[in-house]
């Protein structure tokens, strides 16, 4: 199916700066390209399109932009499976959304850029496993995640991953899950990385819609560059519940050590709670996450934080061509406590919201406006230069053949 998209934006702060806000409404034009072809077996999931941004007050930033998204699999009767996905970007948006991700799981990486800088990221992720049972997996997955930018104040990198894994059943209660990842990085501006990752699970099924599990895991990031290395030991435990065909909640609650090689040790609770419902009319979906993270291949490639983060988003259909929409969100970060008094960390709440409505008065239309908030909230030390708001209205019109 070809379509084409235009799309209107106005933002009241270009670049997410504290001061000197720039303002301007910009209008987006992309040709694209939809395919499908996927059932339980096998199948093609494709959208693709690319686009000219023009910019009516700041003509000098117009730049051609390119989304595309990729979902593919081919289970054999051999039992060995094939899955392969890709996502491709060139933007200019400060606030990147995690790959992999949709708008409606409301999720964005924590590096923020505080300028409008065009970049473009492609993530390809094969995965080959052989099934040799019920539930019964072995098999390895890769991932190549390619990030450049055109402002040298961002940090390039490339990302190749390996990881071997393995998930076995004794019965109908008692399972197993192992796996091992190595994460080799290259960065323009900062120390390349070789990363290991070691972590197993037990599983019990108390019942066909409740799983429990225990769970450990040891990671270790090797630097180039002396003093920097690090480890990370978790455990934690955790239950899935289906309370429906239509409602899944998942809880998870542990501890985190950290050992730098240089600096004190952190450690922490960390927790990670997901709740989704899908019904014919209505989609919500919440997720609460606490403890670290580790931001690496983005613009800033800030490393460990600790870091907290609640999100969710709500889309009912009052009626079959009409629906509405509201998303939100907040997180907090904070730098590892080795700074001096005089310096004491950047310490990052930042806040989203937004709502939409979306109408289809032909099926080959789709008309969709829409609202955003964002607030970044810091310590006084860096509010000059990191302290911002923004509010940004979209509409966007679709035409598919």
């Amino acid at each position: 199916h070809p379509y084409i998209s235009v799309r209107g934006e106005y933002s009241d702060n270009l670049d997410l700066t504290y001061e000197n806000e720039k303002d301007d409404f910009y209008t987006t034009v992309s040709p694209g390209i939809r395919f499908s072809n996927m059932d339980d077996r096998s199948g093609v999931d494709l959208d693709a399109s690319v686009g000219y941004v023009f910019y009516s007050q700041y003509d000098d930033r117009n730049y051609l932009s390119a989304n595309a998204s990729l979902n593919a699999k081919y289970m054999t009767g051999s039992h060995f499976n094939f899955y392969l996905r890709d996502t491709l970007i060139r933007s200019d948006d400060p606030r990147e959304r995690e790959f992999f991700t949709t708008a409606a799981d409301n999720r964005f990486v924590l590096a923020t850029e505080r300028q409008r800088a065009v970049y473009w990221r492609n993530v390809v992720e094969p995965t080959v496993e052989y099934q040799f049972g019920p539930e019964n997996l072995i098999g390895v997955k890769y991932r190549n995640n390619y990030y450049r930018a055109e402002d040298i104040e961002n940090n390039d990198s490339i990302e190749n991953f390996v990881s071997p894994f393995l998930t076995y059943w004794f019965n109908q209660q008692h399972g197993i899950s192992l796996d091992y990842a190595y994460t080799n990085g290259y960065f323009e501006a900062d120390p390349d990385l070789n990363g290991h990752r070691v972590s197993g699970a037990y599983m019990y099924r108390f019942s066909p819609k409740a799983t429990g599990s225990l769970k450990g895991a040891y990671t270790k990031q090797a630097y180039s560059e002396d003093l920097m290395d690090y480890e990370i030991y978790e455990t934690s435990l955790g239950i899935t519940y289906l309370f429906s065909p239509t409602l899944t909640a998942s809880a998870e609650i542990g501890y985190y050590w950290q050992n730098p090689e240089v600096g004190d040790t952190d450690d922490g609770v960390t927790f990670n709670v997901n709740i989704t419902q899908r019904t014919p009319r209505t989609t919500y979906i919440l997720s609460l996450q606490g403890g670290y993270i580790v931001d690496q291949f983005t613009s800033e490639n800030l490393g460990f934080r600790k870091y907290y983060r609640a999100t969710g988003s709500i889309t009912h259909f009052l009626e079959r061509q009409l629906s509405i929409g509201c998303l939100g969100s907040v997180e907090r970060s904070e730098e590892p406590e080795t700074r001096s008094v005089s310096d004491p960390g950047l310490e990052e709440t930042i806040w989203r919201a937004g709502a939409n409505i979306t109408y289809l008065p032909f099926q080959w239309l789709n008309i969709s406006l829409g609202y955003n908030y964002v607030q970044n909230d810091t310590n006084a030390f860096y509010e000059l230069t990191d302290a911002y708001t923004e509010n940004r209205v979209m509409l966007t019109v679709t035409a598919t053949y």
